[in-house]
């Protein structure tokens, strides 16, 4: 018999990128649900959480956009000692994915790019541009190893 508690299976490093990372479905539920999962010891240390969106902004005003989704989502489990630890893993980088022209070097940079290490992309946008951000990916040589795509 269990003893009613959730069993948290641990978890290897990696990197998860947000397309729309300033978008209503970070805000809401992606953002906090990662906070809760590194709170409770599932993200390690060396894991990256990077935020993409087409809105102009740098990695500290994307710290306080996710500290505040996570206020808004559940106040009464977010420790600020804790937040300080968490907000190190998050980073952001300003670029429309789906222009033919986006600069990838940016994202490339803050990604370890290792065959064994996954890379997650979660599309937060809209369905209309799956394709072309999945095309993308491609070309900026980002789907290959253990990339996945959500």
């Amino acid at each position: 018999k269990g003893s009613g508690m959730a069993e948290f299976i641990p978890v290897g490093s990696f990197d998860i990128v947000i397309f729309g990372g300033t978008g209503d479905l970070a805000r809401r539920k992606l953002l906090p649900a990662l906070y809760h999962r590194w709170a409770d010891g599932q993200i390690p240390e060396d894991s990256r959480i990077i935020g993409v969106s087409r809105s102009e902004m740098d990695d500290k005003a994307f710290r306080a956009f996710a500290c505040e989704a996570c206020e808004e989502a559940a106040p009464e489990s977010l420790s600020k000692s804790e937040w300080k630890k968490f907000e190190k893993h998050l980073h952001y980088v300003a670029m429309d994915a789906t222009q033919p022209d986006a600069d990838w070097d940016d994202l490339k940079k803050l990604l370890t790019l290792e065959a064994e290490r996954p890379l997650v992309f979660y599309l937060a946008v809209t369905p209309k541009i799956y394709v072309p951000i999945c095309e993308a990916l491609g070309k900026a040589g980002l789907n290959a190893g253990s990339s996945r795509v959500v």
